[in-house]
């Protein structure tokens, strides 16, 4: 059975990583990019769950952070049985207001014209 992972909260977790890992370095998106040798866009499709990733990517990413591989392994598997990102506010959504049902029904039909 194939697993869409980019949408799991596992890849969520991740990206999140991934996303703290990058500030705790202090650098932008731009900085990361050019040591890796990628555009800005790359980090930003990987940041927001755009872009999977495999091992070899990730240990790219840790070694531009700071970090050696097993230590992000660690500090992942640690999220994962914390699963922190369930906390914290969604990226990128946004929803429009609902409108209270009690104004909704209160609104008068509008009137036949003669």
């Amino acid at each position: 059975m194939k697993r869409k992972t980019v949408h799991s909260p596992e890849h969520l977790e991740l990206i999140t990583l991934l996303f703290d890992l990058r500030r705790r370095a202090d650098l932008t998106q731009v900085e990361a990019a050019a040591a890796l040798g990628r555009p800005q866009t790359y980090v930003s499709a990987v940041e927001v769950g755009r872009r999977n990733l495999d091992l070899v990517q990730v240990r790219e990413f840790c070694e531009i952070y700071g970090v050696t591989f097993p230590r992000f392994a660690v500090q992942f598997e640690q999220r994962l049985k914390a699963l922190e990102s369930h906390r914290r506010p969604p990226r990128l959504t946004r929803k429009a207001p609902a409108r209270p049902a009690a104004k909704a029904a209160a609104k008068k039909p509008p009137r036949a014209r003669k």
